[in-house]
């Protein structure tokens, strides 16, 4: 029994097949966000650092994500801004590059002033401070 194989046929079967695996593997990494969540903690009003409150009074009327570095540790200030009927919440703290830059993106909310409060401080895990932060907000629902 003499079997012959289509040299041709096979490698483009096993091309076809290496793009074919290739691209469940590659093509969704490309897609996903590349975010890393940052993990933190929320600082009670008595124990925010005296230089982070004497700094609020600068932005109380902006509606603002900052990092400060204080004592090796990295804090994050989100405040509300002008709208005294609504208090905020963090969502979610999340880091991820882009050109090179290491960029902080906060997410918050604005709930009823029952729930929130005018201004919010956390300390996160972070070791140094972002080259940019972008301050993604929307209303509660």
């Amino acid at each position: 029994m003499n079997i012959k194989f289509n040299t041709k046929g096979v490698i483009y079967g096993v091309l076809a097949l290496v793009l074919f695996i290739g691209g469940f593997v590659f093509i969704p990494k490309m897609f996903l966000d590349k975010s890393k969540p940052v993990d933190y903690v929320i600082v009670q009003k008595n124990e925010i650092p005296d230089k982070i409150l004497d700094m609020m009074g600068k932005y109380e009327n902006e509606e603002r994500a900052l990092a400060v570095k204080m004592d090796n540790k990295i804090y994050v200030i989100a405040t509300r801004g002008e709208d005294k009927e609504h208090g905020i919440e963090i969502q979610s703290i999340k880091m991820t590059t882009q050109e090179d830059k290491k960029v902080m993106k906060v997410e918050m909310v604005h709930k009823s002033k029952e729930e929130s409060h005018p201004y919010v401080v956390v300390e996160t895990n972070l070791s140094e401070l972002p080259d940019r932060i972008e301050l993604d907000s929307k209303k509660a629902e």
